[in-house]
Order: structure tokens, then C-alpha cells, then sequence
């Protein structure tokens, strides 16, 4: 069997960025950033398209509620697929996917032809490459990379999905002033056919598989093990409460922004930025952070840094006093999600590995589509500062009663 690469880096500190001189993961990683560039730019598109399209609070928010419920319905069977077949692969075939549902995406936006059900669906088709992608993604992650190094390279990983959210939003906005929502989608469709070229030539020496079983026994076995797992049980319950809490404050967004009284796209899409800025910033501390504190600290005290800055948003009265407590939101997100990543990553076998990020990743979207359907609907009945001043009411809660009844026993806290 192919086994991750020993390499001299792991024998001296390993900094944000030493995973990248592996070749092979630098070229993975960089297809994973074009990825979440091209998922970011379309659901932002969307969402603003959706607030054209009807002045309902719920139904802008369904669109982060689209973009979630494939992951919940399909990363299950996603993973098992990638357990059972060629990884590369079964990638490829997820990014061919994304193309041909972003471009349906503008043409459908070009011919005018959009109306909300009809947006809602193809969302709904756009998310399910992202949900089949992702546990493929996380499973080849540690074929490619070495233990010691897996923490920064999935930290790295994390620093793609958040700096999609930069970038996204950003370029989107550019698209919607000058062209409109479909020359978004027509990019995003460009982007995607650019990884999928890059992916089909990249090389990777795919390990030997066990004889092949059937799906639904394969699926069976994944749920057996993610129940009987504390370690893997606790990082899904809190980041099923993660991505509930953040989603819905994403599913927010554009109707914050339009209630700053300004009628274009720049103010959603820079704020959307903002979180994604500081997930970005955080990602070059956050090894010295859990060097120092350990996953465990980083794990309890970030929903409550979270909570506080989603009080602060729903307190702000301009855009520019909301952008830094979005800022903060996007810091406390990352650093607690990507040590739920890393501690579920290593909870696994290589045989279930897929699996298990599957139904990691099932609790994040679930959570997400959950959250944003919730949140959006309570927004229509009290309106979106008191629904966000709710969240974080409920963040904080949810916070303090995690932090104890779902503790994970992370590798550096057991090193202290």
C-alpha cells in the first residue's frame, strides 16, 4: 500500500505553510482553493439573484439552506463511494459535476427564465458536487501528507474554504456590478473545468483497496463506527451546533445588508468577505495557539467568542461597525472548525476514512441547513437584528452546554 510521504520536514517545526512543499498536496490544495473560489462566487450570485426575486426574509435565507441539505442528504454515500473507488477519480467526476450544474446556472440567469423554485433547484444540484467533493477531498488529504504534518495541512484546507469566501464574494461582486449574476456562474463554470484539467493530470498513486462490498454495506459500517467512536461522536455533535450557528448568520446577510439602506451587491459581498478575512488571519497563528493553549481551550472558548460577535453585528447600525465583529466571527469559525477537522481526521482508519469525514461533514451541512431555515423564518417574524441577537443568545448556550458533556480528548492536550 501507498502510504503518506515520510519527508525531513517533519522532523523540525512545522510552520503554516510546510505542507505546501509537498508537491502532490500543493497541487490537491490549489484545486481545493479554485473550488471554493467558484462554490462561493455562485452561492453569493444566487443569494443576491434570490433578493431580486422576492422581498421574503425565509426565502433568501433558503438558498444557504439549498446550498447546505445535499451535503446531509449525500456526503454519506459520497464517502462510501470514495472509500470504495479510485479517490482521484471519483474527484474528478464531482468538479465535471459542478460545471455542468454552474453552467445550467447561467444559462438559466441569461435567458431570464430564473424564477425561485427554479433557483432554488439548481442550487440545490450545484451543492451536491460540493457534498460529493468534500469527503472525497478529506480522505486523499492524508494519503498525500504525513501525521505530523496533517493538522497544518488541514488547517491549510481550512485557509482554502475561508479564503473562498473572500475571494468569492469579492470577485462575485465585481461580476454583479458589470455583467450580472450570470457572467458569475459562467466564470465559476470556467473555474471548475480548470481544476477538473489539473486533477485528471495530477499524479497519484492510488493505495490498495480491500475486496469491494456493497454500498449499503459499506455505509452501514461507517455509521457503526462514527457510533461507537466518543472521539468522533463528540466533534460531530459540536460541529453539527457549529455550522447551525454560523449558517444561519451567513443566511442573514443579505437581508442585514439590505436593511443598511443601500441597494447593491457590494456591501453583502463585502461583508460576507469579512469572515472569510478572518479566517484567513487566524490560520497563521493558529499553530502557535495550539501550541500553547491546545485544541481543547481553542475548541471550548471559540463558540463563546463567536457568540460576542454576532451580538456585536446584530448591534451595529452601519456596515463598517458590523465588518470587524464579522471579522472576529470568521477567526472564532475557523479555529474551532479546524480542530473538530483535525480531531475527527485522526479518530479514523484509513478503510473508513471517507466515511467518517462523510458523516462529519453531513453534521456541518445538516447543521447549516438547519440553522439558516430557522433563522431565516424567525427574521420574517421579528425581523433580522433580533433574530441575529437570538443566535447569539443561543450560540452562547449551546457554548457552555457542550463543555463539558461533549469533551474531546484532543492528542496535544494528552501530550501536556
Amino acid at each position: 500500500m501507498t502510504g503518506p510521504p515520510r519527508e525531513p520536514t517533519d522532523v523540525v517545526a512545522i510552520t503554516a505553510w510546510s505542507p505546501l512543499r509537498n508537491r502532490r498536496f500543493s497541487v490537491l490544495w490549489s484545486v481545493w482553493v479554485a473550488g471554493n473560489v467558484c462554490t462561493w462566487m455562485s452561492d453569493v450570485a444566487a443569494a443576491w439573484l434570490m433578493t431580486t426575486l422576492t422581498e421574503s426574509k425565509a426565502q433568501v435565507a433558503l438558498v444557504q439552506t439549498a446550498t447546505a441539505l445535499p451535503a446531509f442528504l449525500l456526503a454519506l454515500p459520497g464517502g462510501a463511494l470514495a472509500d470504495l473507488l479510485d479517490r482521484r477519480r471519483w474527484f474528478l467526476f464531482t468538479l465535471l459535476w459542478t460545471v455542468a450544474t454552474t453552467t445550467a446556472l447561467a444559462f438559466a440567469a441569461v435567458t431570464g427564465v430564473l424564477t425561485t423554485p427554479l433557483l432554488l433547484a439548481l442550487v440545490f444540484a450545484s451543492g451536491v458536487g460540493a457534498a460529493l467533493r468534500w469527503p472525497a477531498f478529506s480522505a486523499l488529504v492524508p494519503e498525500v501528507v504525513s501525521r505530523p504534518q496533517l493538522p497544518q495541512a488541514m488547517a491549510l484546507h481550512g485557509l482554502a474554504v475561508h479564503g473562498g469566501r473572500v475571494a468569492g464574494p469579492l470577485i462575485a461582486g465585481v461580476f454583479l456590478a458589470i455583467w450580472g449574476g450570470a457572467s458569475v456562474f459562467f466564470f465559476g463554470a470556467l473555474l471548475s473545468l480548470a481544476s477538473a484539467l489539473a486533477i485528471w493530470r495530477w499524479r497519484y498513486d492510488a493505495p490498495l483497496r480491500r475486496r469491494r462490498v456493497p454500498l449499503t454495506r459499506a455505509i452501514r459500517a461507517g455509521l457503526r463506527f462514527a457510533w461507537r467512536s466518543h472521539r468522533l461522536r463528540a466533534a460531530i455533535v459540536r460541529i453539527w451546533v457549529l455550522f447551525m450557528t454560523v449558517t444561519a448568520l451567513m443566511a442573514l446577510l443579505p437581508s442585514l445588508a439590505r436593511a443598511y439602506g443601500i441597494g447593491n451587491a457590494t456591501v453583502y459581498t463585502t461583508l460576507l468577505a469579512c469572515i472569510g478575512a478572518g479566517a484567513m488571519t487566524v490560520v497563521m497563528v493558529l499553530p502557535r495557539v495550539r501550541a500553547r493553549m491546545g485544541s481543547h481551550w481553542v475548541v471550548t472558548t471559540g463558540p463563546f467568542v463567536l457568540g460576542a460577535a454576532m451580538a456585536g453585528v446584530a448591534l451595529a447600525s452601519r456596515a463598517w461597525s458590523a465588518a470587524p465583529m464579522l471579522f472576529v466571527a470568521g477567526a472564532a469559525w475557523l479555529a474551532v472548525g479546524n480542530s473538530l477537522n483535525t480531531g475527527a481526521q485522526l479518530a479514523l482508519p484509513d478503510r473508513l476514512r471517507a466515511r467518517g469525514m462523510a458523516i462529519f461533514f453531513m453534521a456541518a451541512m445538516g447543521g447549516g441547513a438547519f440553522g439558516a431555515a430557522v433563522f431565516g423564518a424567525l427574521a420574517d417574524h421579528v425581523g433580522v437584528r433580533p433574530a441575529l441577537m437570538a443566535l447569539a443568545v443561543m450560540t452562547f448556550g449551546l457554548g457552555w452546554w457542550m463543555r463539558d458533556r461533549w469533551a474531546i480528548a484532543f492528542e496535544d492536550r494528552e501530550q501536556r
